[in-house]
């Protein structure tokens, strides 16, 4: 008897507990699962946003070649670059596109568009390789509107990345510009260094040519003074 009571009270404890927690329990339940099969469908929608991303993205890279090329497709490409940018600038072919209309900005002689461009893509948090070039871009195009010190503090992170050596050129480029002909040596030189340390080393004849003209330059004035 004594048993049986006990059972009967344990039945009676989840009863009660269930009246008093069942309902949450439900929910906490449900809950978790919405949010699995939510996760599942919005990466179902990334994954198909990536596609048709991608797709257009092929198509402005078969635009853009032709632009090159020849001069033509450019307004097919315009039209792509904003496409992608427009519908899917929380992905990377969408800040890619940006890139892609900085440049065409630049060849127009467009320079203030071409930093909104980059501007632009830098504020979406890129990858890091995207936002390295996006950095590089910019600093190519303040460099050009003569603004050097944003142009300096573009290249402040960069090295490192797979743009370090074009980044130490620009630093060169720039630092000659402002007439510090010694760090644009050093600059130019370290820019050497790192194309040699590339995993596919590049040859820059121009390059060479800087890092020659300037030891000259240097020597002389050390000479003279």
């Amino acid at each position: 008897m004594e048993t049986f009571r006990t059972e009967e009270e344990q039945v009676e404890a989840i009863k009660r507990w269930w009246q008093e927690n069942g309902k949450s329990t439900v929910f906490g339940i449900g809950l978790a699962l919405a949010m699995v099969f939510g996760w599942k469908g919005w990466q179902g929608h990334v994954k198909d946003q990536a596609a048709q991303a991608s797709a257009v993205f092929d198509n402005l890279m078969v635009a853009d070649a032709a632009v090159q090329r020849d001069g033509t497709s450019r307004s097919t490409a315009e039209h792509l670059a904003n496409t992608l940018k427009d519908q899917y600038g929380n992905l990377s072919y969408g800040q890619f596109a940006a890139l892609y209309k900085a440049k065409y900005a630049v060849q127009d002689g467009e320079l203030d568009a071409a930093v909104a461009e980059l501007e632009w893509v830098l504020k979406q948090g890129p990858e890091p390789v995207l936002k390295a070039q996006a950095q590089v871009r910019l600093a190519q195009v303040r460099y050009a509107l003569n603004d050097y010190p944003a142009a300096l503090a573009l290249l402040d992170d960069v090295a490192g990345t797979g743009y370090g050596a074009q980044a130490a050129e620009l630093r060169g480029d720039i630092l000659f510009a402002q007439g510090d002909k010694s760090a644009a040596l050093t600059a130019y030189k370290q820019a050497k260094v790192i194309a040699q340390e590339q995993e596919v080393p590049s040859n820059n004849a121009l390059l060479d040519l800087k890092i020659s003209d300037l030891s000259v330059a240097v020597s002389t004035e050390k000479g003279t003074n």
